[in-house]
């Protein structure tokens, strides 16, 4: 081989040589460069405790956070038994409280004409008596139109019975005897001070003595205090089983709503009331949180059939008597799903 092709493969290995690290120092840039653009991946707040998801904050961001913590507020409560309720359109009451009035102005005026024949006959009776003043046509007239008047009173009279009789069978006694009498109650249904609300328990369930007060809820979720009335003379058929009316606040509610009834049933229970602003609603069901370590917050199922003013009672031991968060609540919520967002997006990319 002469001299200058010793040179040329020299020349040549020295050029393929700077290509290939020059290739290798371009890569080894980029990953460093892409290493340094990469976003910092701060440590998750989410954590698993004891098969219940927690979320982490220190005390400079539960402060920002505006996260309010408050004790476990100890009360004894009454379990309630959870039923439905319809409220009814009263226009049928107001119709037969109607049909009273004018049947009471018909015994009224029948009484009258009672009254007025009656003395008549009396008086030609006595001038009759005394030398015959009047003659026998006269005073058999009077008997007559005496005897007419007594029995149109006493179908008068029948007629405010029955009318009567038909408010009781359809509303019971109670009812009936407000609206006869124009009582208050019956003046806050017609004036929608008030709604007249039917609760009805199913088949098989009894109570004993209906609560005097009660719970409803409507479909938007907003509870009313109820007052008991009277048991109901009728029932639902879908239900079958005893019936009560209760006076509610007219206040969002309309005749043919339907509503959830609480009747307290039983004897008191000890245990505590959870506030209503601490609750948040994920997936169908209510949530709490609570703080079991300075900076960690675990979240719990909240059952919600027994709702108390203000809030949510719960028996003893709940969230294992854990202070729980009362303003906030939503907010760790949200921390949760930002969580699942971003291991969701961590798993897409690899």
């Amino acid at each position: 081989m002469n001299k200058k092709s010793i040179l040329a493969a020299i020349l040549g290995a020295i050029v393929l040589a700077l290509a290939v690290w020059g290739f290798l120092a371009g890569q080894k840039e980029r990953a460093t460069e892409a290493q340094r653009e990469a976003p910092v991946k701060a440590p998750s707040r989410v954590s698993q405790v004891q098969d219940q998801t927690a979320v982490t904050l220190d005390t400079a961001d539960q402060k920002q956070s505006g996260i309010v913590v408050v004790a476990q507020q100890a009360m004894a409560h009454r379990p309630m038994l959870q039923t439905f309720g319809t409220v009814l359109d009263v226009a049928d009451l107001i119709a037969l409280r109607n049909a009273n009035v004018a049947a009471q102005t018909q015994v009224d005026k029948a009484e009258a004409a009672l009254q007025a024949s009656h003395a008549e006959y009396q008086r030609l009776q006595s001038l009759h008596r005394d030398e015959r003043n009047i003659s026998d046509k006269v005073l058999q007239a009077a008997a007559a139109v005496w005897h007419a008047d007594q029995a149109a009173w006493r179908a008068a009279q029948a007629a405010l019975t029955a009318a009567q009789q038909t408010a009781s069978q359809q509303w019971g006694d109670v009812l009936a005897k407000a609206a006869d009498a124009n009582m208050p109650l019956f003046t806050r249904l017609v004036t929608r001070q008030q709604v007249l609300v039917q609760v009805v328990l199913p088949a098989t369930t009894a109570l004993a003595q209906p609560p005097a007060q009660a719970r409803v809820q409507s479909v938007n979720g907003d509870f009313h205090a109820a007052t008991l009335i009277s048991p109901a003379p009728r029932t639902d058929p879908r239900l079958q089983g005893a019936s009560f009316f209760y006076a509610v606040s007219a206040e969002g509610l309309l005749p043919g709503m339907a509503v959830t009834a609480y009747l307290p049933s039983g004897t008191s229970l000890q245990g505590t009331m959870i506030p209503g602003s601490a609750v948040v609603w994920w997936q169908g069901r209510s949530w709490i949180y609570s703080r079991n370590q300075p900076d960690r917050f675990v979240r719990h199922a909240l059952p919600v059939d027994n709702p108390v003013d203000g809030g949510w009672f719960v028996a003893q031991g709940f969230a294992r008597g854990e202070p729980i968060v009362a303003t906030g609540a939503q907010l760790l919520l949200s921390e949760e799903q930002r969580s699942r967002i971003a291991v969701g997006e961590d798993g897409d990319k690899q």
